[in-house]
């Protein structure tokens, strides 16, 4: 895996891919400090952070692929960086001068906006720059450098945080973005990565098109829904973990970060050991998933997040909630990788890419949803009383996916 580093683009693609990890991580890190200093005690300002970084790609998923396949790729993920960098460099200045939050919600939006056609344009170009038999490797190779970065930027960024300042910390996130344009335009020639057909383009056309498709997409998957038992329960277990993200972007960094005292450091230390426990939770999998069924892999990793959110208030601390917070990202892999093998296995290859589109669209639409739900709820029910609620909703879930994998028969449920 690792010789692929010898290749220019994937090496500078990897390298850039990186270091904008560190920056996004860094971009969360310094905007919870801000929250907690202008917002402290409310967890509704933390669900208002999570919409705006999500409801960019609820809105924007359709037609992302339009603009991507009629443009440059090396361009499209230069620019989207240089443009990053420029917004979170002038923000602090709009904070000072307006006193208001207005200016983080803006560069929310614009900012995982332009994420989404950066990450987009990154998956694209991957098959430019290996074999075809290495893309596989190629892959693995980006997402093992980009979760180092993202553990650097999780605990390490909540340190510089909380040392250098907000202010500061804007400062220094903008410069990792920059770093991750150049390094992008350092992949190769431009024109390796022009569009493989001409351009006749027609921007109208093309939106209603790609709308049509996704609607289509929709009502493809509600087909197979009706059909397909191993579907179902693999799409009512996507809704898990968005529906557990949405309450651990809110309640959870609420928690550690003001009622336990322990500041932006604590938060990044909370989600640095959740990308330790998904390294590990993939390691795992990796090598003893071929031996358990994937159906049990996800009824059995539900199972222990709904006990988590049931008995958890009981003997939450910071100690206890690392700990869970570990075994949470072990889940978290489990859960993810199980999905994905079961529709690699039971979804025909014709429609394998839009399932997995849709089931994109409806994990981030479940964490819009359960953000709004949960920052609405806490301005009258107490954090513990959320926890308990989320429990009991997911005890529901389990019992419903139970019942799906029993109706599965026995035979089917052998092969998988």
């Amino acid at each position: 895996m690792f010789n692929l580093l010898r290749r220019r683009g994937i090496f500078f693609l990897g390298l850039s891919n990186t270091v904008s990890q560190l920056g996004d991580r860094l971009t969360h890190m310094v905007i919870i400090t801000l929250i907690g200093v202008m917002f402290p005690g409310r967890i509704s300002a933390f669900s208002e952070f999570s919409v705006t970084f999500s409801l960019p790609i609820v809105i924007l998923s359709p037609f992302a692929g339009v603009f991507i396949d009629h443009g440059n790729k090396q361009t499209i993920m230069f620019r989207c960086h240089l443009i990053q960098a420029l917004l979170i460099f002038v923000t602090p200045f709009f904070i000072v001068l307006t006193k208001s939050v207005v200016p983080i919600w803006i560069l929310v939006v614009l900012f995982f906006s332009l994420d989404l056609f950066n990450n987009t344009s990154k998956n694209s170009v991957i098959p430019d720059l290996v074999p075809y038999d290495q893309i596989v490797s190629a892959n693995a190779l980006i997402v093992t450098m980009a979760r180092v970065a993202t553990f650097i930027g999780m605990v390490g960024g909540g340190y510089l945080i909380h040392w250098v300042g907000w202010q500061a910390g804007f400062f220094i996130d903008a410069s990792t973005h920059l770093i991750a344009g150049l390094l992008v335009l350092a992949m190769g020639a431009k024109s390796l990565f022009e569009p493989v057909r001409p351009v006749d383009f027609s921007l109208s056309r093309e939106l209603t098109k790609s709308f049509n498709t996704f609607v289509n997409d929709l009502k493809e998957l509600g087909l197979l829904l009706l059909r397909d038992r191993m579907v179902i329960l693999v799409m009512t277990s996507v809704i898990v973990l968005p529906f557990v993200s949405a309450v651990a972007y809110t309640v959870l960094i609420y928690l550690v970060q003001q009622e336990f005292n322990m500041g932006t450091p604590g938060v990044g230390l909370l989600g640095g050991i959740i990308g330790v426990g998904m390294l590990c939770g993939a390691v795992l999998i990796g090598h003893f998933g071929r031996h358990v069924s994937r159906g049990l892999i996800l009824i059995y990793s539900i199972a222990f997040i709904a006990v988590f959110f049931l008995l958890g208030p009981f003997f939450i601390s910071p100690f206890f909630l690392y700990v869970v917070a570990f075994v949470i990202g072990i889940v978290y892999s489990f859960i993810g990788i199980a999905q994905d093998t079961i529709l690699q296995e039971e979804v025909a290859k014709g429609i394998r890419g839009r399932i997995f589109a849709t089931k994109e669209f409806i994990a981030n639409l479940t964490f819009v949803i359960w953000a709004v739900a949960v920052g609405v709820v806490s301005t009258v029910v107490l954090p513990f009383m959320i926890i308990r609620f989320v429990g009991v909703l997911l005890v529901a879930i389990l019992i419903f996916t139970v019942l799906i994998y029993r109706s599965i028969p026995r035979e089917v449920r052998s092969k998988l």
